[in-house]
């Protein structure tokens, strides 16, 4: 920690009954800043499962889709639940997990073939973009994907839209019958 020759004269004038190795001890740190006045600022987490479910019309499985998992929308929501002193101190989201579940709506046994991947469409690479991928088959109705990134994102990322999308590739293209 870098201290300014000003701090530091408040520091040595500071009236302390604090041992030598205070520092050291766990939480000691935070306690000789809070003792001089010099940790000021409070930490506010918020923990929040979200959940979704999105149906894909028979029509479009024969193509590739692109969906945003988190909507910033949601997010904001979120915040404005929140008292407006902790909520203007939100900065930053942190993504600890994600889970995918893919159910068929068509008869179960029927082989098809799925590729997901999670990404970042903010990295240009696409290795470098990709947060984890899966290949799978629908035959036996469900399928489960799940990643641990443990990302954080700014909110006031312009491109907070393509922060986390999933893309869909159903490799069967003769499922249903075109009109």
């Amino acid at each position: 920690m870098t201290v300014s020759n000003k701090t530091m004269e408040r520091i040595m004038r500071q009236d302390s009954n604090l041992s030598p190795y205070d520092g050291f001890r766990i939480g000691g740190i935070d306690r000789v800043l809070n003792q001089i006045g010099l940790n000021q600022r409070r930490h506010h987490i918020i923990y929040k499962v979200s959940s979704g479910e999105f149906a894909i019309p028979m029509e479009l499985t024969g193509n590739v889709m692109e969906m945003q998992l988190i909507p910033k929308e949601e997010i904001l929501e979120e915040l404005s639940k929140l008292r407006e002193e902790v909520a203007v101190t939100m900065k930053w989201i942190h993504i600890g997990a994600i889970e995918v579940v893919i159910k068929v709506n068509f008869k179960e046994g029927i082989d098809s073939e799925i590729h997901l991947s999670i990404m970042d469409r903010r990295i240009n690479n696409l290795r470098d973009g990709c947060l984890g991928t899966m290949i799978g088959n629908l035959y036996a109705g469900k399928l489960m994907f799940d990643i641990h990134p443990r990302i954080a994102y700014n909110l006031a990322d312009q491109d907070f839209s393509r922060v986390l999308t999933l893309h869909q590739d159903f490799k069967r293209k003769d499922y249903e019958r075109r009109k």
